[in-house]
């Protein structure tokens, strides 16, 4: 099924690397403190508000924040990323780093939430190069994030392939995968052992990702 892409498109956090509870407390506390910033609520409120329409309204914590301060989503981003240091949540990952030795003929793109310059310092401490994407699309670029529809005709306008030549890898089915299959994508789950109806692949780990490839 897979025998014809060329362009692995990846998302980042949560699929690059598996988060951990540290990880997931500094992000939304970054978001609470762009709340308080821009509305003056107390810490208590921001929460409150952010529950009401999180994963109810918009899938995306990004865009929720953005929606909420009256900011774009860009901006959001931009906020919040400098709240908090992905890079203390991450280490070298020696499988990791096999894995994409192994996908040097396919070409990568990187397609995240965040903004592209924290991606860049992060991917070392990963050991994977910068240069390994050949293009990084974020809300810095299209001024959308995920699951917004743009950044995926973005990639497909870059590349000028087929939709069916490009495998989305994430590990949110409605903020990753729904879109890109929407646009005639194959797609890929990681870290599950669930199928979903967005998802043409679920692997148990992104490390898994080779044995449909190659």
């Amino acid at each position: 099924m897979l025998s014809n892409i060329k362009i692995l498109i990846w998302d980042f956090d949560g699929t690059l690397f598996k988060p951990n509870e540290g990880f997931f407390a500094a992000v939304r506390e970054a978001e609470f403190q762009v709340l308080m910033k821009h509305k003056h609520w107390t810490r208590l409120q921001a929460e409150g508000e952010f529950q009401k329409i999180y994963k109810v309204l918009y899938p995306s914590a990004t865009q929720t924040i953005g929606v909420l301060a009256g900011i774009s989503t860009a901006q959001a981003a931009r906020e919040m990323e400098n709240l908090f240091d992905r890079r203390n949540f991450v280490s070298r990952d020696e499988k990791l780093i096999a894995l994409f030795a192994q996908l040097k003929n396919y070409r990568h793109i990187m397609f995240g939430n965040g903004i592209m310059a924290k991606h860049k310092e992060t991917l070392p401490v990963l050991g994977i190069s910068p240069d390994t994407f050949e293009l990084y699309v974020t809300s810095e670029i299209v001024g959308k994030t995920k699951p917004s529809p743009d950044g995926f005709q973005y990639i497909l306008d870059y590349t000028n392939l087929p939709p069916n030549e490009h495998l989305m890898i994430g590990d949110r089915d409605l903020v990753d995968l729904a879109p890109a299959q929407a646009l005639g994508m194959h797609t890929c789950l990681v870290w599950s052992s669930a199928p979903t109806p967005h998802a043409d692949i679920t692997i148990p780990s992104t490390y898994d990702l080779l044995q449909y490839l190659c």
